[in-house]
């Protein structure tokens, strides 16, 4: 039995689990026993008829359900919107450490940017999104989620691309009109260590907002960014380092 905490790394949007086959691998080589659950309804094909009306609660009962069943608190590693999943648990001290990668906003951050526009406004646009399940085109993928990859791997990832619910996405686009809402992260609910990593050439999740973010929690909340990084962080060139840094910061804080 392994003397390190387990690993749940918790994917994000429009993904599954295995978006993290490369990233988990040099935290098992490091002796980390990984978990790369996938969240509610995620999978290929048609939207299962439940996804659009998913809340990001539910993601977060069910990771809390998984997390019940190991040996002890995990730390927790979150992308994109597993990101903000993360903190959610973290604010239920759920986690011994966590680390927040391209984090989606909690509420108390405004999250929209011009630059994630040409990707998001065709899904917002469209009448009752926040109840439908949603997927971005290839053209939308590309610029935004994909921009660091070659040609030839953001076919590959484009091909992997699975629906997500328009209710989550509402629940974070517009967390400032919903006091309470599913978005909403208690800070100040323990004093877990935090390591907040941004891309500097993020359009989708910006760094401008995950800096926003690591703000709120204060000192508890350390922050990285790799200019010449984008959203994808966990598979464009250099994931290596970041990976390295982010064993580095966990055996100094956890």
């Amino acid at each position: 039995m392994s003397a390190l905490p387990p690993i749940v790394m918790i994917h994000g949007m429009w993904c599954v689990g295995e978006i993290w086959s490369s990233y988990r691998l040099p935290f098992e080589a490091a002796g980390y026993t990984v978990h790369t659950p996938t969240l509610r309804h995620h999978a290929l094909g048609a939207p299962h008829p439940e996804l659009g009306t998913t809340s990001l609660r539910d993601y977060v009962d069910d990771l809390a359900v998984f997390i019940a069943t190991l040996p002890e608190r995990p730390i927790l590693i979150g992308h994109s919107m597993g990101g903000l999943l993360t903190q959610l648990l973290v604010a239920k001290g759920l986690a011994k450490a966590a680390i927040l990668i391209c984090s989606a906003a909690p509420r108390g951050v405004f999250p929209v940017r011009l630059s994630m526009l040409p990707a998001t406004t065709r899904i917002f646009s469209t009448p009752g999104f926040w109840k439908k399940p949603n997927k971005l085109n290839a053209r939308e993928a590309r610029y935004a989620v994909f921009n660091e990859l070659s040609e030839s791997d953001a076919a590959i990832r484009i091909a992997d691309l699975v629906h997500e619910s328009g209710r989550a996405a509402a629940e974070i686009v517009f967390a400032m009109f919903q006091k309470n809402g599913a978005a909403t992260v208690d800070f100040n609910a323990n004093k877990t260590p935090l390591l907040s990593i941004a891309g500097g050439r993020d359009r989708i999740v910006p760094s401008s907002v995950c800096r926003k973010n690591a703000a709120l929690y204060g000192e508890r909340c350390d922050y990285l960014e790799y200019p010449n990084n984008a959203h994808l962080i966990l598979d464009e060139d250099g994931w290596e380092r970041v990976a390295e840094d982010c064993i580095a910061w966990l055996k100094a804080k956890a």
